[in-house]
């Protein structure tokens, strides 16, 4: 069985309208929202609220949530990959 990933339950872009789709079942729902979040670190409180969010957001607005999250991953990548080609330009001035 295939897990739900993020990047296939909502889209990764700014959201001009309601993200719409295919009625996706709660297990299915719950998986693309811990693959949002995969590689952070959840305590008992977490894991209470992912439940909460799983059976309280509608599709469209846990596909908004999913996107954020998505989003931010992405700008993070992004602005490390900016400070460390920064770093380096610096690196390359300061060694001549």
């Amino acid at each position: 069985m295939t897990s739900m990933k993020a990047r296939h339950f909502a889209p990764v872009t700014p959201l001009e309208t309601e993200p719409l789709g295919a009625y996706t079942d709660p297990e299915k729902r719950e998986e693309a929202l811990r693959d949002a979040l995969r590689g952070v670190e959840l305590g008992r409180y977490d894991e209470r609220m992912i439940d909460w969010t799983v059976k309280r957001f509608d599709n469209s607005a846990l596909r908004v949530f999913v996107s954020w999250l998505e989003r931010v991953r992405t700008a993070g990548v992004v602005s490390v990959l900016n400070v460390d080609r920064a770093r380096q330009g610096n690196i390359g001035r300061f060694d001549r």
